[in-house]
């Protein structure tokens, strides 16, 4: 046994030899503005645990679009720089998401062992996600599917047939709503999505604590609730006939699967789970934030309404959708709750030394900046697109900011700026962003032509803090909102002077 003098000798060569190096830490001239932190190894841990927003925030105050951190002995470079910066990162793609990728698909999504090194396989299942997503037959089956689906959630036979005045809260609404009729558009018929629905929410409201990585005994609740849906998961893909009802991509990745050697529904079921964090742990939240800002704008969803409306077509009770996605209107509301609630971070590996074009501060101070081999790029969707000198009033959510008559006024630079990040870029720009735009839309059209809803209480506001980059973001609080059903669906405009008069 070693005597308690050369236990406490070790430990305090081992303290000074981590103060030593934590004092000659450096850079070279090159290289962003370097920010150690007080602690040796820890670096700026602390603070980005306690409060990542506030801290980025001020760092971006002092040093401009870019700076690197140290953080429990890595190198993070924060990038915010819209002109060069982002778009040089983007189109590199000797800078890779896959190791953030691999560093989080098991303790995260519950990945095999075997799956999660495997990155050639994890490469395959990622193509072919995106080749399903792209494809024609996958997302007319899926948009029929969403459509089929969510209005029987709300129809003559559901819950909310005989709603008169009723205080619904409009994210509880939303999100079963919206998760249902997503996850059986996705896995079928078949699919049990009540077995998973209370358990993937309890994990998604312990998910922080997955993201920075907490042992299971300080996640008991959250860890449960996880195995659980990996459960219901493996024992669907377990059985071909069920997998045979699902949809055009469950199938493509399920051959994948039965391709390979990893055929347990424990190795199937991680992905699976990716995939449903993926979106709908983005796509319910984005589909509430921008219902309920438009039933929050009084005169916004006056004209919402209109549009709604004109696009109905009386013959087949049934509407244009593909004139509502491309209405001009529709699209800024999206792309302006994208900008305000999304609360992500991409980020890139950088494998060896890279030198990129970044703007400080302006266009003018534009400079080469060494990126150091083994360092981890960051570029948090916050610090651009909160940005007061990109977007005038940044805070505030306005529903027509992106409308074109708008640029230059409520969005400067324009084309000329990669200042508009909510779905990364390059070959990792997230594949699901048309269903989410579709889910989201096909919620806003269902719901405000069966019912007048009128908010009771203020929007809420989105929750940050320790849920800082982990996806759209959550509201604080729930928002009542009061549901009359109509009683005529929904009246085309060139049948009445007035809109929607069927209100009970």
């Amino acid at each position: 046994m070693f005597g308690l003098e050369v236990v406490a000798t070790c430990i305090a060569i081992a303290v000074s030899c981590l103060a030593l190096q934590h004092l000659f830490l450096s850079t070279k001239g090159d290289e962003p503005p370097f920010v150690k932190g007080p602690l040796p190894f820890f670096g700026n841990a602390l603070a980005f645990l306690n409060n990542p927003k506030a801290l980025l925030d001020s760092l971006q105050e002092k040093y401009g679009s870019i700076f690197t951190m140290y953080i429990g002995g890595e190198r993070l470079t924060v990038l915010a720089d819209p002109i060069f910066g982002i778009p040089e990162v983007f189109s590199k793609r000797s800078l890779s998401f896959m190791p953030f990728q691999l560093r989080f698909c098991q303790p995260v999504f519950g990945y095999t062992k075997p799956v999660a090194m495997d990155l050639e396989f994890q490469l395959k299942l990622v193509h072919k996600t995106r080749v399903g997503l792209a494809s024609k037959p996958f997302f007319e089956e899926i948009s029929q599917a969403l459509k089929t689906t969510y209005l029987s959630l709300i129809d003559d036979s559901s819950q909310y047939a005989n709603c008169d005045g009723q205080n619904i809260d409009l994210y509880e609404y939303c999100r079963y709503n919206m998760f249902y009729a997503s996850a059986r558009a996705l896995f079928g018929l078949e699919f049990q999505v009540d077995k998973i629905y209370h358990p993937y929410i309890l994990f998604e409201y312990h998910f922080p604590k997955f993201f920075r990585n907490y042992p299971q005994f300080l996640n008991r609740e959250g860890y449960n609730a996880q195995q659980e849906v990996l459960r219901e998961l493996g024992s669907f893909f377990v059985d071909p006939s069920r997998v045979a009802t699902s949809s055009f991509l469950c199938r493509s990745l399920y051959d994948v699967y039965m391709d390979s050697d990893y055929k347990s529904s424990a190795d199937i079921a991680g992905y699976f789970f990716a995939l449903l964090v993926g979106s709908k742990s983005n796509s319910v939240p984005g589909s509430f934030w921008m219902l309920a800002n438009i039933v929050g704008h009084a005169e916004l969803k006056v004209d919402i309404e209109k549009i709604i409306a004109k696009h109905y077509v009386a013959e087949t009770d049934s509407f244009d959708w593909a004139a509502l996605l491309q209405e001009p209107l529709i699209a800024s509301c999206f792309k302006e709750t994208l900008r305000l609630y999304g609360n992500t971070m991409h980020a890139r590996s950088v494998k060896e030394d890279i030198t990129l074009k970044v703007a400080r501060r302006s266009k003018a101070e534009a400079s080469d900046v060494l990126f150091r081999g083994g360092s981890s790029i960051i570029m948090p969707v916050n610090l651009v697109h909160l940005n007061p000198d990109l977007y005038p009033d940044p805070t505030r959510w306005i529903g027509t900011r992106f409308l074109e008559k708008n640029q230059g006024v409520l969005v400067q630079g324009g084309k000329d700026l990669r200042s508009y990040i909510p779905w990364g870029g390059g070959a990792d720009m997230c594949p699901g962003r048309q269903l989410a735009n579709l889910e989201a839309v096909i919620q806003l059209v269902y719901t405000l032509a069966r019912f007048d809803v009128q908010p009771i209480e203020p929007i809420p506001e989105p929750i940050m803090g320790s849920r800082y980059a982990t996806g759209m973001c959550k509201p604080s609080t729930g928002y009542r909102a009061k549901f009359t059903r109509r009683k005529i669906p929904l009246v085309p405009v060139t049948l009445s002077n007035s809109l929607f008069n069927g209100v009970n």
